[in-house]
């Protein structure tokens, strides 16, 4: 490392403008230094040149690399300043059926049982309609639709006294009761999806980034 210049900052630092070789090619640098001179001076920038040649290097390839030493830096620079290939390995897939459960969306119980009857009937309403002279005129249509109705069903039981005496009316005929005539249904289940087929997948090398050259950019002297 070549010292060019000394420029004092304060009673603790000066300024330093050094040149730094590296091969055939030269770069002036500057650093701050404590005061110092002579051979102090000197020991003290060559215990920091490649420190400082590191952040050259660094810039002129565009931020792209780093090396811990100058060797390392000469081989890169000689193998043609290349970015080596990042890829990803993407591990085989093994194919898989889908999984499906039965979930009970509606238990099952007892109601008490209808029987649905459908009935056709004809419903005349009036409209509105655009006949052949274009005048609006008023008409009645007539259709049929078909109706459906729920009912309740029941089934008579004997009553009793509460001593256990068959409830009679004034005729002697037993008093019949009422009571919903009842059914058990089941339980209502829905099939659902727990995990989705999967397709079997071969393992596959793919490139992140690809091998490239970084290409030398000039340095700027600072001095």
């Amino acid at each position: 490392m070549q010292i060019d210049k000394i420029t004092a900052i304060n009673d603790e630092l000066q300024l330093v403008n050094v040149t730094i070789s590296h091969g055939s090619d030269s770069y002036k640098y500057d650093m701050n230094t404590p005061v110092l001179e002579g051979d102090d001076l000197q020991a003290h920038c060559d215990a920091r040149e490649f420190k400082s040649l590191n952040n050259i290097l660094y810039q002129v390839y565009d931020r792209n690399i780093q090396f811990s030493n100058e060797e390392e830096w000469d081989e890169w620079i000689a193998d043609g300043c290349k970015i080596a290939e990042v890829s990803k390995e993407i591990p085989a897939v093994e194919a898989k059926d889908a999984v499906y459960e039965d979930v009970e969306v509606s238990p099952a119980g007892e109601r008490q049982k209808v029987v649905v009857t459908e009935v056709e009937e004809e419903v005349t309403s009036t409209v509105i309609e655009k006949n052949s002279s274009g005048k609006y005129v008023e008409k009645e249509v007539t259709e049929t639709v078909t109706k459906s109705s729920e009912e309740p069903q029941f089934e008579e039981v004997p009553l009793y006294h509460a001593n256990g005496q068959p409830k009679k009316d004034d005729d002697g005929n037993p008093v019949m009761h009422k009571i919903p005539l009842m059914e058990e249904y089941e339980a209502v289940t829905e099939r659902r999806l727990v995990s989705a087929a999967v397709e079997a997948k071969d393992a596959e090398q793919i490139i992140i980034s690809p091998e490239k050259a970084i290409e030398k950019k000039a340095w700027v002297d600072s001095h």
